[in-house]
């Protein structure tokens, strides 16, 4: 296993310093994570930043902002977390680290400061993100199964939440393969949750990557799984949605993705299917119906190709869908979930003034090219979904939808429902019911191919 980065005890002086500047803008009452991303994006670091702070306002916060942070009152809690990290085992990776990731970075509300067990390397692989239902069908589970482990086995590290039921098949599948997984907490990173999940936490530790930008010690709050999607995302090309009832928290990252400029997928499931009706509704909303691996490395294919990765990278022995999946123990009655957790306890606010909160007043160390698009592949429809897909394909005049594009080629989806004079919405339903049907295929930038 690639161990890169440090430790608390293996910090050098400037680590530390931007260490502590980090924690003081992340501790900072008034400051959240997007104007701390501002700050260290526009200075440069986070130490940079907290030495400019009569300069904040060129970077769109305002003095006020600037002059909580003067009075040190992000003392008490700062310092609390600074002790967590030096008593636990774990890389702290910053924002001005090299192995932090440059697509995570891009983000609006990147976190300053990573907390990270595993191999670090696998923030350079290209990541996407498979979510779902914690209370995952089967079939479900099936499709996570068999996207993971062929996304994986092309070298794509695929990023979910360490949650039961589709997140845990995800990781699970894609640890067996070069791509591997990375697992994102919303909790400390030194703390195991669910507890049904240990074994699954050991073997990502072991084989894969954990990440948490919460201090060390955190325990789930119900606020914390929303927060750390963003970070799912945001290490992410894309996000498939596999199985997702409607309100689903799985819903939080398919929208932040979408903010984050992300592409977004989803597997339409059956009709009616409870299970399945976010997932219906993103597709609805313009999310890409994916039925094989190789419409996810089709749609991403510029993106993939400075890996060397593209639609036949799939090896031949990866494909097909695995209908065994086995059916994890139902996890043990706890006094806590991520939808039953409460809300997090106020912090402490120290009542201590200071002159002077530069960096340098930190803790001691000693004190603490693309293929042509192949035919796509068989279809994962199940009886229901068929019939879903023959109920949406019959929206309008879809033979002139099929006809059109026999004759003009590729053409964007708006044109379409002009040339068959369908409003966008019933265009969009009648294009997916074709598109699960295999008559047509999506190509990237919303536009769609016969499928000859």
């Amino acid at each position: 296993m690639t161990q890169q980065g440090r430790s608390w005890a293996f910090m050098d002086e400037a680590a530390r310093k931007e260490y502590w500047a980090s924690l003081a803008l992340r501790h900072c009452r008034g400051l959240g994570a997007r104007s701390g991303a501002r700050l260290a994006r526009h200075f440069g670091s986070a130490y940079a930043a907290v030495q400019a702070r009569e300069q904040w306002g060129e970077a769109g916060v305002n003095k006020g902002q600037a002059a909580e942070l003067a009075t040190g009152s992000w003392r008490v809690t700062a310092r609390e977390e600074w002790d967590r990290a030096r008593d636990i085992s774990a890389t702290v990776v910053l924002w001005t680290d090299p192995e932090y990731p440059a697509l995570l970075r891009s983000i609006i509300d990147a976190p300053l400061v990573l907390y990270c067990r595993g191999d670090l390397s696998l923030l350079q692989s290209p990541g996407f993100a498979v979510v779902g239902s914690r209370k995952a069908t089967r079939h479900g589970r099936s499709v996570a199964e068999y996207m993971s482990r062929c996304l994986s086995a092309c070298g794509i590290a695929i990023v979910s939440g360490m949650a039961l039921g589709i997140d845990r098949v995800a990781h699970e599948a894609a640890l067996a393969r070069v791509g591997r997984s990375i697992g994102v907490l919303g909790t400390g990173i030194d703390v195991l949750y669910p507890p049904d999940n240990m074994a699954a936490f050991d073997a990502m530790e072991r084989r894969g990557l954990l990440i948490s930008e919460f201090a060390p010690g955190t325990i789930p709050h119900a606020g914390n799984f929303p927060i750390r999607n963003r970070i799912i995302s945001g290490l992410s090309l894309g996000v498939l949605v596999v199985e997702a009832a409607q309100r689903s928290g799985s819903l939080i990252t398919a929208r932040l993705a979408l903010e984050q400029n992300r592409e977004v997928y989803a597997v339409p499931g059956p009709a009616l299917d409870a299970h399945c009706l976010g997932c219906q509704d993103l597709v609805r909303q313009g999310a890409r119906a994916v039925f094989s691996a190789e419409d996810v490395l089709r749609d991403l294919a510029e993106q993939l190709r400075p890996f060397g990765i593209d639609e036949q990278s799939v090896p031949e022995q990866e494909d097909g869908l695995q209908e065994d999946v086995p059916t994890p123990p139902p996890a043990p009655a706890t006094n806590l979930t991520e939808a039953q957790a409460g809300k997090p306890s106020a912090q402490k606010a120290s009542q201590k003034s200071v002159s002077d909160i530069s960096a340098d007043s930190a803790p001691s160390v000693a004190a603490q090219a693309a293929p042509p698009a192949a035919a796509p592949a068989a279809p994962l429809l199940n009886e229901g979904e068929r019939v879903a897909a023959e109920h949406a394909a019959g929206s309008g005049d879809t033979s002139e939808l099929v006809e059109y594009l026999r004759q003009h080629g590729p053409t964007h989806a708006d044109i379409l429902a002009d040339a068959a004079g369908l409003s966008a919405a019933a265009a969009n339903a009648a294009l997916v019911g074709l598109e699960m049907l295999g008559k047509v295929r999506r190509l990237p930038g919303a536009r769609y191919e016969a499928v000859s």
